[in-house]
């Protein structure tokens, strides 16, 4: 590697290290408050909101990465541009396209580790993310009470619980009935309009909050005597160190959770259930073809309801067979998106290099700006090509590799123009 290659790499290393920070950032917001949300609301431990928050890194690192190339390009060779360092090259008989090269296989490296990243890593961390996910929203006291609405909940404590409704989305619990055997004699009974239970501790420790009650218990000195009681505001306390929430682990996993390897199987599976029921369908039009030509005319009432039968099977088949191709285009789908987005990093050195030396902008904030419009019009070409593929309207391939097919041809012309010094737009002379 040359004085020079070496020069134009260091150019770029501080840009794309602030591009990946500043859009993992931008990205990570939503991340950081959905785990705030689950220490605060739902007594998490930091240590498993770490581990949510870590896994939903893997995805983030996916999408910045390529972003983080286009900042870096479009800042480094717009400097170069503003400092002449540029001309100053191709005085010296190197040209743009040399300037260009180093970064470019830069790229080629980034793109290969990336796919690497797609394939080990992000699969993995999607999973372990949907199951931490999972089992955090089993955390959520409404969600697990929910299931026993209207019936006595026993095994807290002292206490036995019933709640006639659960609003989950409130997380609120209304008409609720708890019953204390924790003291002498009968059970304390207390009834609230409304309440509210968190847990913490990873199950360990229970806090049921109740609004606008009364409570009913015998007094302890006159067994004969009853009491009865209101209150604003009550809460009983459930500590049991013996309880926990066993960890949320599921073996499925969905397209986004697979590595090539797995897609690639499960694409030729779904391929090999549509052969099949074509095979069934195609059969089946045969026999009914044939049993038409040897039906005589006394039978035409029969071969009428034949007809219906044979048409409520064929269509249960043909949406067998529509079903099939869609799973196994979503499959191909995940496998193309695993080396396109990579891709994207090739691509967008390609528009970068020559569109930064031609606007000859200096600072961050227009490098940031330019990349956010491309990145999102590359975003919804993917997301929109996607769609489409996995509705069978366009073939997985070309879906994917559209955004690169697009922006790539692009930057070949923006590379033309900054190799022969042609202006992005002529100014006219009168």
């Amino acid at each position: 590697m040359t004085t020079l290659s070496r020069y134009i790499l260091r150019q770029h290393l501080g840009p794309f290290c602030f591009g990946v920070t500043l859009i993992a950032f931008a990205l990570m917001i939503d991340a950081v408050l959905q785990v705030m949300d689950q220490v605060l609301s739902k007594g998490v431990s930091l240590g498993l909101a770490g581990q949510l928050f870590l896994y939903n890194l893997a995805w983030i690192l996916a999408l910045a990465v390529p972003m983080a190339v286009l900042i870096a390009t479009l800042m480094a060779f717009g400097r170069l541009a503003v400092d002449h360092e540029i001309i100053a090259t191709k005085a010296s008989g190197v040209s743009f396209l040399q300037l260009a090269r180093p970064v470019l296989g830069a790229s080629f490296l980034l793109t290969v580790l990336m796919v690497l990243f797609n394939d080990l890593v992000l699969p993995d961390w999607n999973h372990q993310a949907r199951n931490l996910s999972a089992d955090l929203q089993r955390r959520k006291a409404a969600l697990v009470l929910k299931q026993k609405e209207g019936s006595f909940i026993h095994g807290l404590g002292a206490y036995s619980l019933l709640v006639h409704r659960v609003d989950q989305a409130a997380n609120l619990l209304e008409g609720i009935t708890v019953l204390d055997s924790g003291g002498q004699g009968p059970p304390t009974t207390l009834r609230a309009a409304s309440g509210e239970l968190n847990i913490y501790d990873e199950g360990r420790y229970i806090r049921l909050t109740l609004n606008e009650g009364e409570f009913v218990r015998f007094d302890e000195g006159d067994p004969e005597r009853l009491l009865r009681g209101t209150f604003t505001r009550q809460v009983v306390h459930v500590q049991d160190p013996q309880r926990s929430l066993s960890p949320y682990q599921s073996s499925f996993r969905s397209d986004r959770e697979m590595d090539i390897a797995a897609l690639y199987q499960a694409a030729r599976e779904q391929r090999q259930r549509q052969q099949g029921t074509q095979r069934i369908i195609d059969s089946t039009l045969q026999v009914f073809i044939a049993s038409l030509d040897t039906a005589g005319t006394d039978s035409a009432g029969q071969g009428v309801q034949q007809g219906h039968q044979a048409e409520k099977f064929l269509q249960k088949q043909w949406n067998l067979w529509e079903h099939s191709g869609q799973a196994a285009d979503t499959y191909w789908v995940e496998i193309h998106k695993k080396f396109s987005i990579p891709f994207a990093c090739v691509v967008f050195v390609l528009l970068g290099a020559p569109l930064g030396a031609l606007l000859r902008r200096r600072g961050a904030a227009v490098s940031v700006g330019i990349s956010l419009a491309f990145f999102w019009t590359y975003w919804m070409f993917l997301i929109g090509g996607e769609e489409l593929a996995d509705r069978g309207l366009v073939p997985p391939a070309l879906s994917m590799w559209a955004p690169n097919l697009v922006f790539g041809a692009l930057g070949v012309y923006l590379m033309y123009c900054a190799v022969v010094d042609r202006p992005l737009w002529r100014r006219s002379t009168r």
